[in-house]
């Protein structure tokens, strides 16, 4: 059998002691190779030598940095791709039960879009139906509470959720939740009946330390809002998974530490983790100059998770299949008066809406951008179809493709950077 080298490794010796890291972008695999067998691996890289070591050789091809002379590689990345945007095992819902919102933050993507009422009784009879004919093949509904802010509307969420169960149970399927949400109303009382209605976790927002977060995410009334949402994240550690998204961009980046070291103070950390999320001027409402680029933010995201000893396990490179909702066939954005939209940033332009789920059998009313984000190709893309890191990026996010902008991968700055701190974590305790 003829072999050949797959494009898609990444090799690195910065690990020493003998150790030598290999990656492989397509398959995921990671691996520790000691100075004999990469010697082995050189020799049939530069001079097509062959590999004595048969148990070696078995590793290689199993986690793919050799491969069958025959095999096409971006051939089986595409139809990764296909199977991701097509699988019917998964129904997809992100579901704002209202698009009311108690802050005002200065870079939300929904402004000018908000509402004031909730979802009500007719729209979720409505998007009940809506689910019980795309259930064909499904296995798995996974349910994302969105807004607005979410949370002002919970007795929609407790409403829509024990239908969904319900409809699950029934019909035997699987079924998960979370909730994006600012934290402001994140109660223990709120948390609990989250839990009860299998929500699984919540991701909230902060900006930085308590002076600049004020700043930048106020109430409506322009009242702090930082004190409010950690004393609610103290509250309920150990009823849910909190995931600590600090939005950061010029101006705030030197000051994510400050919000660890405050969990760390109050002994949160073992139940809250904190991650560093970038500002992008969607939708024109915010200034793309006060925003860091992808390779800076690379570089601070690497720093903060050294500092603060984040997991490097979070930043794995894992390959994909679809990118996200916006390119998955069978997943849906809708709003409170059931407009269906194909990414989140499209929520509350209804001149984004792809239907509405009140109109039943005919609730699509458009594909175009259905087909935009579904069918973007990166392999079009000279810069892309290129890439060692296409099957982790796989092309990037679609919403940001079809305005125009092309935003690579931050692993594609620090690559190296990242893998061996990886590494390092993954030796050091096996």
């Amino acid at each position: 059998m003829h072999l050949k080298e797959s494009a898609y490794n990444f090799i690195y010796d910065d690990l020493g002691k003998d150790q030598i890291v290999f990656y492989n972008s397509r398959t995921g695999a990671l691996a520790v190779v000691h100075e004999d067998q990469y010697k082995q691996y050189k020799g049939f890289q530069e001079k097509g030598k062959e590999i004595e070591d048969a148990e070696f050789l078995k590793n290689l091809l199993k986690c793919g940095y050799l491969l069958p002379a025959e095999v096409d590689e971006k051939f089986l990345i595409k139809t990764n791709m296909m199977q991701g945007r097509y699988n019917k095992n998964l129904l997809s819902l992100t579901i704002a039960p209202t698009m009311a919102c108690n802050f005002r933050c200065i870079y939300c993507f929904e402004k000018g879009h908000y509402g004031n009422s909730l979802m009500d009784g007719e729209t979720q009879i409505a998007l009940m139906n809506f689910i019980k004919s795309h259930l064909d093949g499904v296995k798995n509904i996974n349910v994302t509470w969105f807004g607005g802010e979410p949370l002002l509307g919970m007795s929609v969420i407790e409403s829509l959720s024990e239908q969904i169960i319900a409809l699950c149970e029934e019909k035997e399927l699987q079924y998960q939740a979370g909730i994006i949400t600012n934290g402001y109303l994140l109660t223990p009382e709120n948390a609990e009946k989250l839990k009860k209605y299998n929500v699984r976790y919540a991701q909230v927002t902060v900006d930085g330390p308590k002076e600049i977060h004020n700043e930048r995410r106020p109430t409506v009334n322009g009242q702090g809002t930082y004190d409010v949402i950690m004393n609610n994240l103290k509250s309920i550690c150990g009823i849910l998974h909190v995931h600590l998204r600090i939005n950061v961009d010029i101006k705030n980046i030197e000051l994510a530490n400050e919000v660890v070291s405050h969990l760390k103070q109050e002994n949160m950390l073992e139940y809250i983790h904190p991650y560093l999320g970038l500002v992008i001027p969607y939708n024109g409402t915010y200034e793309a100059d006060k925003c860091l680029t992808n390779e800076l933010y690379s570089k601070y995201n690497l720093y903060f998770m050294k500092k603060n000893n984040i997991p490097f396990q979070t930043t794995y490179p894992r390959p994909r299949g679809n990118h996200c909702v916006s390119d998955f066939y069978n997943g849906w954005v809708v709003d409170e008066k059931g407009y269906l939209y194909k990414c989140w940033n499209d929520i509350g332009e209804i001149s984004k809406a792809v239907g509405n789920i009140n109109f039943g059998e005919n609730s699509l009313q458009s594909t175009k951008l259905i087909s935009e984000y579904s069918s973007c190709d990166f392999f079009e893309d000279p810069k892309c179809k290129e890439c060692k890191l296409l099957p982790v990026c796989m092309g990037g996010c679609p919403h940001s493709r079809v305005e125009g902008k092309t935003i690579c991968h931050q692993l594609n700055f620090r690559m190296k950077d990242y893998l061996i701190e990886y590494t390092r974590t993954l030796v050091s305790t096996t």
